[in-house]
């Protein structure tokens, strides 16, 4: 068993009742056969950046930045862009801006779709339906923003929330309106059947890969619609979002029986259990004789339409959350208020609503084991719903300071089956850990015991065909380096110096490429029982990189026994191939008996991606006489199966 863990990150820490010297040495044991968890593409992704909506054509500042996200490794886009998502007109390719005085501005999804597909191969994008009933209308009735900023010494309003569109006027402070605009003016009614039209329009008239367009938010921030969306005048009870939810729903998917639904995409922590408007008894939900926290309510909600219609309705359970602490310890234990039951978490507020009321003895958040438990309560073990986080913000003055929260993030992600993290902001030092962990990192996550996981964490990974180990160790610690015995069982290491690579001291954006980036490349002995020690600099993040002389592949049978009990697992959705590539009569054919669109794609031994070919024939030739003799990963992906196969060319 590992040792529990408490949130002091420096002096002395209380372990097993005894005062032991933080920096005393830290023994980290890793075992190469359990815990085996499939780690999700999708846990290396951001919010959408430098993507414009108003042209096809393509700058240079887009292209360096579609370039970048390749190169870090990142798989997936959220790109819905919020809280504009809620009202976004598909067909005038148009949506109100709420936090720019409800002005209608140009949005094209169309375009920035199109520009992922076509420019980042292995990033996928999330877009969402909308369901408030309302989208854009037109640019008639907006603001003039341009004509305030000109006529007040180039100052933008005070308060750009203001609802100015729809012939608003704004008090020469700009910090109210004199008089608040006419929202018909701008917005139309907008049924959910005209939601999901999205659909069918971009799968079968603009002919886009479905595929990596296969998650879809429903809406955004919902149950504060009151505040983000006031102009509506909404009726944001719980009733009401549940229902225009489940009727969302079973519409999406009469569109698409394959699509990923992901909701309720609540905001941050105060709106976990509570619904701040006009919610009775304090903003407390009351059903039956029992108060509910709205997370709870929502599952139950679903899971008994889910029973009743037999239409699935949720397929990752996804919420925002916007830690705001400023000190460097609580930035540290942020990743702890995830899972971790015995952080006490200084910022923890809405949770205290947890049992109906305020109980301010309420201080530890593990809000995804909470989402977790409830899941299993009311949909039944095996739900094979995931966890999500689509927006957050881990920024610190110090870049150094955010790789280590964000580091510490995608670690307990990755250790706990979460499959989908898209932080709203992205910092300096997120590139260079985002690539650490994706580029380098294996396939399949491990298990590793830290003797002081407050301090120093370890992340371990395997690929699938056993010769590949990575282990990720994390040191906390503001000022003190922190020397680490490592062991890796059932693993037969090569007898030779391993690879490390590191972050230390970053500042501002380092990250270019995968070739030019702030890691340091050193190496370090290590024994055929994968034993080895190394001392980690304060405030860095170190990967060890290990290969085997006598691989053991990673089987469907340990998967299933390392997954049995997670019933939020992705594994539930991972099924091995029965695709495989043969080299027959001097060529490599595909072989692809469920005939199915199958994607197959090569990578090498360091895990850089080489080719991709998309496949829907039974057999299908492929031409690899470009690649360099050696080792080589083969990947296949199709609707209903996903694996592996390795292979050698001579």
């Amino acid at each position: 068993m590992g040792v529990s863990k408490f949130s002091k990150i420096t002096g002395l820490l209380l372990l097993s009742g005894l005062f032991v010297s933080a920096f005393a040495d830290i023994n980290i044991s890793v075992n190469a056969k359990q815990g085996i968890k499939k780690i999700s593409p999708y846990l290396f992704g951001r919010n959408i950046g430098t993507i414009d909506e108003k042209t096809d054509t393509l700058s240079q500042a887009e292209l360096t930045f579609m370039n970048q996200i390749v190169e870090a490794g990142l798989h997936m886009i959220r790109a819905n862009q919020g809280n504009n998502a809620t009202r976004y007109n598909f067909r005038k390719k148009f949506s109100v801006h709420p936090n720019w005085f409800n002005n209608v501005n140009i949005q094209n999804w169309d375009i920035s779709a199109k520009k992922i597909l076509e420019n980042m191969p292995g990033v996928d994008a999330m877009y969402a339906f909308q369901m408030s009933g309302y989208v854009a209308k037109t640019q008639e009735y907006n603001f003039d923003d341009w004509n305030y900023y000109i006529t007040h010494n180039n100052t933008w309003p005070a308060n750009k929330d203001l609802n100015l569109a729809g012939g608003g006027i704004i008090a020469d402070d700009g910090k109210s309106a004199i008089k608040e605009g006419d929202p018909t003016l701008y917005n139309q009614e907008w049924p959910l059947d005209s939601s999901v039209a999205i659909i069918p329009y971009w799968r079968d008239s603009l002919k886009f890969d479905m595929n990596r367009l296969r998650y879809w938010s429903m809406d955004n921030e919902v149950e504060i619609w009151r505040y983000t969306h006031d102009d509506l005048n909404l009726p944001v009870t719980a009733d009401f979002l549940v229902e225009r939810y489940i009727d969302l729903a079973k519409k999406a998917r009469a569109q698409w029986k394959d699509i990923k639904l992901t909701g309720p995409v609540t905001a941050g922590e105060w709106d976990w259990c509570v619904i701040r408007d006009i919610e009775e008894d304090e903003h407390l939900i009351n059903r039956d004789g029992k108060k509910y926290c709205w997370l709870e309510y929502f599952i139950k909600r679903i899971s008994e339409a889910q029973k009743t219609s037999g239409i699935r309705l949720l397929d990752m359970f996804d919420i925002h959350w916007y830690p705001t602490e400023k000190d460097y310890e609580s930035r540290m234990n942020w990743h702890r208020v995830l899972f971790d039951t015995t952080y006490n978490y200084p910022g923890a507020n809405g949770i205290k609503f947890i049992n109906g009321y305020w109980d301010d003895n309420q201080t530890k958040e593990y809000i995804f084991k909470r989402i977790n438990d409830w899941l299993t309560q009311y949909f039944g073990k095996d739900h094979g719903v995931t966890l999500g986080m689509s927006e957050t913000s881990l920024k610190d003055d110090d870049a150094m300071v955010t790789a280590l929260i964000y580091a510490s993030f995608l670690g307990t992600m990755i250790d706990n089956g979460v499959e989908f993290f898209t932080p709203w902001t992205w910092d300096p030092g997120m590139y260079e850990v985002a690539h650490l962990f994706s580029r380098y990192g294996k396939s399949f996550r491990i298990e590793s015991i830290s003797t002081n996981d407050s301090l120093v964490s370890a992340y371990s990974s395997i690929n699938a065909t056993g010769d590949s180990l990575t282990v990720i160790l994390v040191n906390r610690s503001q000022n003190e380096s922190q020397k680490i015995n490592l062991s890796v069982k059932d693993f037969n290491a090569i007898v030779e110096s391993a690879k490390t690579l590191s972050l230390t001291g970053l500042t501002g954006e380092t990250f270019v490429s995968h070739s030019e980036n702030a890691l340091k490349n050193e190496k370090i002995l290590v024994s055929s029982t994968g034993e080895t020690s190394l001392t980690l600099p304060a405030k860095s993040i170190t990967a060890i990189l290990l290969e085997s002389a006598n691989p053991s592949i990673i089987s469907s049978s340990s998967l299933a026994e390392s997954s049995s009990s997670e019933s939020s697992s992705n594994l539930a959705m991972l099924y091995f191939n029965k695709s495989s590539i043969k080299f027959e009569n001097d060529s490599w054919v595909i072989y692809n008996p469920s005939e199915l669109p199958l994607t197959v794609e090569i990578f090498d031994y360091l895990g850089n991606h080489i080719l991709r070919k998309n496949v829907s024939e039974k057999n299908s030739l492929l031409n690899l006489d470009a690649l360099k003799t050696g080792p080589y990963l083969v990947k296949f992906k199709s609707p209903h199966e996903q694996g592996f196969q390795r292979i050698f060319l001579k």
